[in-house]
């Protein structure tokens, strides 16, 4: 079965910045973007990027209103997540195989108390790199993360990853 993985918008922002929208969708999984993230004014993705990734399969998830009830229950008890948070952990919870695709460690430590699987953009280099995307493409988004101040990211995960991806 494929798995699902539900992507937050810190995800989005950083698949954008290192240029690998269009790449990611070469993976074996289904992408889904929980309408209410996709709606949201802080994803201010122009036409053209938007194109991309709805040309590449990602699919938007329009919450049944029972699922945005348990959102808004779930940001009573947890108010450091954000309402777009609890809307990606609620469709995590609720796609079979689904993973969550985050940069968030509060949505991620989340997740993982609920026994889903999360991941962020470095799981997804280490993915794209099994599936055969060419090793510069990929280190140049890691060079661009690295020395971008607005990409939270582990500086020696993102160096670790470069020599092994220059080793290949």
């Amino acid at each position: 079965m494929t798995c699902v993985i539900i992507n937050d918008a810190s995800c989005l922002f950083d698949l954008r910045k290192g240029r690998l929208l269009h790449a990611v969708v070469q993976l074996p999984y289904r992408f889904v973007i929980p309408l209410p993230v996709r709606q949201s004014e802080i994803l201010d993705f122009t036409a053209q990027e938007w194109q991309i990734i709805d040309d590449g399969g990602f699919e938007t998830y329009d919450l049944p209103d029972k699922q945005v009830a348990e959102a808004m229950s779930l940001r009573q008890q947890k108010p450091r997540l954000s309402a777009n948070d609890c809307f990606c952990l609620i469709s995590t919870r609720h796609h079979e195989n689904g993973i969550l695709l985050t940069g968030d460690s509060y949505l991620r430590k989340a997740a993982e108390s609920e026994n889903l699987e999360a991941h962020g953009v470095l799981w997804i280099i280490d993915e794209l790199a099994e599936v055969g995307i060419t090793k510069e493409l990929l280190i140049s988004a890691l060079e661009i993360w690295r020395n971008d101040p607005l990409v939270f990211l582990p500086n020696d995960l993102i160096v670790a990853r470069i020599k092994r991806l220059r080793d290949l």
